[in-house]
């Protein structure tokens, strides 16, 4: 009997993390375009899509230059939520650039990153 109650103890310790896993959501970057490290022409758009849905008012990027320049682009959200999306006002110079990011769900967790690329 003493087997059984630390069997079903040691279950339930165990099994507390999964059932708090979606109470701890984060909104994780899956992907960006252009991508981490990207040497490319000049991005029509930039996206990038995260693991869970954002709040809009909260969520958002911006697009510097290597000098600290910010680049003028409008953040909209797409796709159910988990796609932040812009499009440059004119085409990118030749030169290092940084997204960063803030990516905010529901529940209050914000996270933050960036993403660089070369425009050649």
């Amino acid at each position: 009997m003493k087997t059984l109650i630390r069997t079903l103890a040691a279950a339930a310790i165990l099994a507390m993390p999964l059932a708090a896993t979606d109470a701890l959501a984060h909104a994780h970057l899956l992907k960006s375009m252009p991508a981490e490290g990207a040497v490319t022409a000049s991005p029509q758009m930039i996206m990038l899509t995260f693991s869970e849905k954002l709040t809009d008012k909260m969520s958002g990027f911006e697009v510097v230059k290597a000098d600290g320049t910010k680049v003028d682009v409008q953040v909209a959200i797409a796709d159910g939520g988990k796609v932040l999306h812009a499009m440059p006002s004119k085409p990118l110079a030749p030169g290092a650039y940084k997204v960063n990011w803030v990516a905010v769900t529901d529940d209050g967790h914000r996270m933050t990153g960036t993403v660089t690329f070369t425009v050649k």
